[in-house]
């Protein structure tokens, strides 16, 4: 049996997108900035209910370095991947992600 691949970040989450895509492209990060129309939504962390961490790749992909946009808000945290070429998860500090959709069952509670 195989699996269903997990729907794009784009279809659950198209503000967060088109943020990180302006954001990435002004802070010269152009190429990361193509890699983030085709992040996939693979949950949030599930440490808590509580937890801000969106995954957008496997766990086992994630790389300990970070972009960090918060020179004002919205503040979004970014975990590049091992090969630094795309984005593994990241952290929403500040930003509305609007009403939850249906894709996203499993959104924190404290989320906006």
């Amino acid at each position: 049996m195989t699996e269903t691949e997990p729907p794009l970040l784009a279809d659950v989450y198209p503000a967060l997108v088109s943020f990180l895509d302006a954001a990435l492209v002004s802070e010269g990060e152009s190429t990361l900035a193509q890699a983030v129309a085709g992040l996939r939504f693979h949950g949030w962390c599930g440490c808590s209910q509580t937890c801000t961490y969106l995954r957008t790749a496997p766990v086992d992909c994630a790389d300990s370095a970070w972009i960090i946009l918060d020179d004002e808000e919205p503040r979004v945290w970014l975990q590049l991947d091992r090969d630094h070429a795309s984005f593994a998860g990241m952290e929403i500090c500040e930003f509305d992600l609007g009403p939850a959709p249906v894709l996203d069952l499993d959104r924190p509670s404290e989320m906006g």
